[in-house]
């Protein structure tokens, strides 16, 4: 190489590292259009979901249960791209930032539920729809305060203030709410004693907390919630007979209730605990959560084949912990065995510590390895989980796998094998979220020619204006901006324990 293109290539790098914080973090993207109308819109987030966790229930649905996801078949036939994730001032988002994103249309920073950091509110993209006569709906298999479905209907400064989320859900008056988190509406549990469910019902709403309720109640408007936290994950509803509903029959409930309105609606569908799981490094979890949501994807597509006037987006909000299926064995022959294994997984991290308690012997931990996991532990790997448990020594570490002790749950039952998997051959790289790309799919009646690409998070926010015929532009704050006011801030949102980002 000459020494001129030397020094130009040098001066290239030198003007981009001179760019603005803004631009640098910035990407190209294409900026893709309907072009046509709707009456109706759904909104499926899978959140925390990757193509790692796409590509595991993808072969495990074909290879042990004999069939195709419908995930699968609308990737394979309708518009689909990727999303970038990131918020205003960080490359990792979470579900606030990105949610923001999604209901929005402008860049925030993570924390804080459609408001900007000097205390700007947003107009969520539901409470217009409201305003233009859409009735509304939010079913989540998270806290239903929670921050993908709050992002969608109200401004909050702290995405954690769920109590008062409750209350403001109250006064916003969607028709359906379902999802868990009694203890935000509850009088017993709530700081200041108020009854949110009586005031649900005051105002007309049904209010049902069984799956049994929730199949006899002929309420028009309607408020479930189904657990003290947030709903049992898919594979210890299935596996442990804990009753809650499932996805599916959540969106069952709140579909007829939806379309019974005039104007068209809008529906949020949140699969919340794929996330969680991943938080966790709980590949049996994470699993089954995927495909409870595509039994609730099927249920979807099959209402937009009946009722041609709806758009379905399905979106990923985020990655988190990225669980891959790694190659196994000789030439990568034995890789598909660890998907047999997962057969063998009948509940999740979070219900095997419920039954281990706050001071399990190391027996106890091999015991309920091998009910649950279908694992074998080695006594070294259970004493790991047990110091984890009781003296929170966390094992290989307590920053990149922070959440903890199911991170180390999950790294004692790694693979021991060389030859062949003994153990799943799912790695995990953190228990946090991550900065990759990731998905978004559309179906509907007149996309054949939808071209999506590569899109910005916000871009979901014009699509979704663009279906309803609702145009607005909320307030831009630049990333200087925001950084100028995180400056004052002591520290980062602290989150409780059972609420990941």
């Amino acid at each position: 190489m000459k020494r001129r293109d030397i020094l130009k290539g040098g001066l290239a790098a030198g003007a981009l590292a001179l760019l603005p914080r803004g631009h640098t973090q910035g990407a190209l993207q294409n900026q893709p259009s309907l072009g046509r109308r709707y009456r109706n819109l759904i909104v499926f987030v899978y959140d925390g979901f990757s193509w790692e966790d796409y590509a595991i229930a993808q072969a495990y649905a074909r290879r042990r249960q004999g069939r195709v996801l419908a995930l699968e078949r609308l990737l394979a036939r309708y518009p689909n791209g990727l999303i970038n994730t990131y918020s205003l001032t960080s490359y990792v988002t979470e579900s606030s930032a990105a949610g923001n994103a999604f209901s929005c249309g402008v860049k925030t920073v993570n924390g804080g539920l459609a408001i900007h950091a000097d205390g700007t509110p947003l107009k969520p993209f539901f409470a217009a729809a409201k305003e233009a006569g859409k009735a509304v709906g939010l079913v989540t298999t998270t806290t239903v305060t929670h921050a993908t479905p709050g992002s969608f209907v109200v401004s909050n400064p702290d995405r954690n203030a769920e109590e008062r989320i409750a209350e403001q859900y109250l006064e916003f008056g969607a028709e359906v709410y379902l999802g868990g988190g009694d203890r935000f509406f509850n009088p017993a549990k709530r700081e200041d004693g108020k009854d949110l469910y009586a005031a649900f019902a005051a105002k007309g709403y049904g209010v049902v907390r069984t799956p049994e309720e929730l199949a006899r109640s002929n309420a028009t408007r309607l408020l479930g919630v189904f657990s003290e936290s947030h709903v049992p994950y898919e594979i210890d509803r299935r596996f442990q007979g804990l009753g809650v509903p499932s996805l599916k029959e959540m969106v069952q409930a709140a579909l007829p209730r939806l379309a019974a309105h005039r104007g068209g609606f809008v529906l949020q569908v949140e699969a919340g605990r794929i996330d969680h799981a991943n938080h966790l490094n709980d590949a049996g979890a994470t699993l089954w959560d995927v495909l409870a949501a595509d039994e609730a994807l099927e249920l979807l597509t099959a209402f937009v084949d009946r009722n041609p006037d709806t758009l379905l987006i399905v979106v990923s909000d985020h990655a988190t912990g990225v669980g891959g299926l790694y190659g196994a064995g000789r030439s990568y022959l034995e890789s598909s065995q660890g998907l047999d294994l997962l057969e063998l997984q009948r509940a999740s991290f979070e219900h095997m510590l419920r039954v281990l308690g706050q001071a399990p012997e190391a027996s106890q931990v091999k015991e309920a390895f091998r009910a649950m996991k279908g694992v074998d532990l080695e006594d070294a790997e259970a004493e790991r989980v047990v110091r984890a448990i009781r003296e929170k020594v966390y094992w290989p570490e307590g920053v990149r796998q922070g959440v903890q002790p199911a991170n180390t749950m999950a790294w004692a039952m790694v693979q021991r094998d060389a030859r062949k998997p003994d153990r799943p051959n799912i790695g995990w790289s953190s228990g946090q979220h991550t900065a990759s790309p990731v998905m978004l799919l559309l179906y509907g009646q007149g996309l054949r020619f939808v071209n999506l690409g590569l899109v910005d998070n916000t871009h979901v926010f014009r699509l979704m204006g663009e279906a309803l015929g609702l145009r607005y532009q909320n307030p831009v704050m630049s990333e200087e901006e925001a950084l100028e006011i995180l400056k004052a801030r002591p520290q980062g949102m602290r989150h409780p324990e059972d609420v990941w980002a």
